[in-house]
């Protein structure tokens, strides 16, 4: 094996470095040269003292499965408890007896209260009758006057569509058959009086037994207005009717009117002046 010279000399001449990297590899080198190496560095006082041997501490295996303290066994085990609990509470509560509930009686249809609705009738078929009976009643001269006949009978026709109406209202407020209807049909039957009046008022030009029977038409729808407006305010106001003797008497004399028109004797004694009303 090669190594440094073994003369004294040289061993002196080497650096304190040499002779310490002679004596920490052993292996490489005579005994000799590396007992010679430690003579050297004892003598220049650099002889590092060897650290002494200290046995190795064996590294503790790393732990296994079946030997690690069961740390978190008794976490879930107090975990499985838990929901084994709620899950029979839950099966009672799925499985619990039903409290039987009263049986309901099933509602009771609703029955609505029917009301008979009683549309006004126009009276024009009624009416075109009832002027051809006042027009055939007024005297041959009369007819004759083509243009004052015709005059006659469009104030005629105005005052059958008025007194029809009336008079069917009127008949039903004395019966107290009315429904929630009635203050819009008599609405309609003041209407067909007020229709007359104003015509009334001018002067057409007809002879004097024409303007006498228009009076009298006159008159008798004076008295249905005053009774049509009286039951009107009655039901508005209190929602149901009732008639006194005045009333009475108004319908009488009207409906006595009407029949003159058509012909038939007065069947009662005027009392006043109706013109007055």
């Amino acid at each position: 094996m090669s190594g440094f010279p073994t003369a004294p000399d040289s061993f002196q001449q080497k650096t304190t470095a040499e002779l310490q990297y002679l004596i920490e590899n052993p292996g490489f080198y005579d005994a000799g040269v590396v007992a010679r190496a430690r003579q050297e560095l004892r003598q220049r006082g650099a002889l590092v003292p060897a650290a002494p041997a200290f046995p190795e501490i064996a590294t503790p295996p790393a732990p296994t499965e079946y030997d690690a303290a069961p740390a978190g066994r008794g976490s879930r085990w107090l975990l499985a408890g838990l929901a084994l609990a709620v899950g029979l509470a839950l099966v009672w509560w799925i499985m619990r007896p039903q409290a039987v509930k009263p049986a309901m009686a099933p509602p009771r249809p609703i029955v609505l209260e029917a009301t008979v609705v009683r549309p006004l009738p126009s009276f024009e078929s009624e009416a075109a009758v009832q002027v051809a009976r006042t027009r055939s009643l007024l005297p041959a001269a009369d007819r004759a006057d083509t243009t004052a006949a015709g005059r006659y009978a469009r104030m005629a026709r105005r005052y059958w569509l008025a007194e029809n109406t009336a008079a069917h209202l009127t008949a039903q407020a004395s019966t107290d058959s009315v429904t929630d209807v009635f203050p819009g049909q008599a609405g309609i039957g003041l209407e067909r009086i007020d229709w007359f009046m104003a015509a009334k008022g001018y002067n057409q030009h007809l002879t004097p037994t024409m303007e006498a029977r228009l009076t009298l038409m006159q008159q008798g729808l004076t008295l249905r207005r005053i009774a049509l407006s009286n039951f009107k305010t009655r039901y508005e106001m209190y929602g149901e009717l009732f008639t006194d003797r005045d009333q009475k008497r108004a319908d009488a004399e009207a409906s006595d009117i009407a029949g003159q028109l058509l012909g038939h004797s007065s069947k009662q004694v005027m009392q006043g002046n109706i013109s007055d009303l």
